[in-house]
């Protein structure tokens, strides 16, 4: 890896949202000590410089997040035009990696290459050098080496395939790509493994299709909440669990409130499916607690100012397949403030100072460019709460939306903070 005046290069790949995974990523740097980054984004990839403290840290956070799709080391960069310099250097970079993954037991690798250039020609020049490398390699070496990731137009493994090759376990993928006339190449140390969030959406107890936030979506928004280990979070509108569940497996108490009874024991269910994977040393069930009762009014049941996040998705009113009309729809999101309102106020009494609030907002999308939503402003006011704006670093505005734009609802990310008392 590139190590400059003792900073340690590396790359990390954005997903699908990518303002979204930013976000996440600052949340991440901040969470690790670096005040000040020196970073280059690259089509969907964020190129940064670590000191060898927060380069250690890095890593073990990166299984906390859930939008950020892969992330790894840079071990050196050269002048395209110097094709002699970056071929010579890549195979040098390829046999390290092969002799450092195979063994006299282990003479079956498997390498994934992910190449990225704008120039599909010069994309192809790489691939086939990176190829001929490997083969001719292992041919002397007497190595069975399967190469992945080859396509006619790119070249990289999706998530899903990267595990579903046992990539982690029997190979290793390189990453090169073009930035400013320098070809960077590296290998993957990261990558986020979708099959773990599968084999856990499939043991779930219950599910409500209309009351459930993706497993993903819910590992995002308790990262942004930013509770360290311990902390305690609420989630006043809990569904069907997904977000308790995700803060319990950061090592985070958890409370969950929900009016209706379907989500109520479907929350109980989950959260006792989940508690039973753990030993009992670890005292999983002593974690959590979950009450039926209307969110707004809390002071029933939390009594001490102790809540270090509220990470929610709420109620995002009535279930449609077709855009209402405009009056319609500026009647539902008038309900929906208030609804939101009343719960804030009732849940930020309980927050300690300068705590955040992780919230997310349902919009209408008109196609002349109207949007209607619930006013973030004047929830924040009437609750007396800031509204975060930007991101630390990355320059993200927020708040941010998620989802697909097509959708009858979309949907806005809002992050508040509470006032000092």
């Amino acid at each position: 890896m590139i190590k400059m005046s003792s900073n340690y290069s590396i790359f990390v790949k954005l997903g699908s949202n990518k303002e979204l995974s930013k976000l996440e990523l600052s949340v991440l740097l901040k969470k690790i000590g670096v005040e000040n980054i020196a970073f280059t984004e690259w089509m969907d990839y964020i190129l940064l410089k670590l000191n060898r403290n927060s380069f250690t840290k890095f890593f073990k956070q990166l299984d906390k997040t859930g939008s950020i799709v892969k992330a790894g080391y840079i071990n050196s960069s050269v002048n395209i035009e110097k094709e002699d310099e970056w071929k010579l250097k890549i195979k040098d970079h390829l046999v390290m990696n092969i002799n450092k993954h195979s063994s006299d037991k282990n003479k079956q690798l498997k390498v994934a290459l992910d190449v990225q250039t704008k120039s599909l020609e010069l994309r192809n020049n790489i691939v086939e050098f990176i190829r001929t490398t490997i083969t001719n390699y292992s041919k002397d070496m007497k190595l069975l080496t399967k190469i992945l990731g080859i396509k006619k137009t790119y070249s990289q493994l999706t998530p899903y395939q990267f595990y579903k090759e046992n990539l982690h376990r029997r190979g290793f993928e390189i990453i090169c790509f073009v930035v400013k006339s320098k070809l960077i190449f590296g290998i993957t140390n990261w990558v986020t493994n979708p099959l773990l969030d599968i084999k856990q959406d499939e043991g779930r107890q219950t599910r409500l299709f209309t009351h459930g936030t993706s497993i993903k979506l819910s590992r995002t928004l308790v990262f942004l909440s930013e509770v360290s280990d311990e902390g305690l979070i609420l989630d006043p509108f809990c569904g069907t669990g997904t977000i308790l569940i995700e803060a319990l497996k950061q090592k985070i108490r958890t409370i969950g409130v929900d009016k209706d009874p379907k989500c109520f024991r479907a929350t109980k269910e989950n959260l006792n499916a989940f508690s039973l994977k753990y030993p009992a040393k670890a005292k999983m069930k002593d974690k959590w607690v979950v009450y039926s009762q209307d969110s707004r009014d809390l002071g029933k049941t939390l009594t001490d100012k102790n809540l270090d996040a509220i990470v929610t998705e709420p109620h995002l009113g009535p279930f449609l397949k077709d855009l209402p009309s405009k009056e319609e729809a500026r009647e539902t999101m008038k309900s929906l403030e208030k609804l939101y309102i009343k719960v804030l106020q009732e849940g930020s009494s309980f927050l300690k100072n300068n705590r955040k609030i992780v919230f997310i907002i349902p919009v209408y999308r008109y196609p002349d460019g109207l949007e209607v939503n619930p006013n973030i402003e004047r929830i924040a006011n009437q609750c007396s709460l800031l509204i975060q704006e930007r991101s630390e670093f990355f320059h993200v505005s927020v708040p941010v939306q998620i989802g697909r734009k097509h959708n009858v609802i979309n949907r806005y990310l809002v992050i508040f903070t509470n006032h000092s008392s």
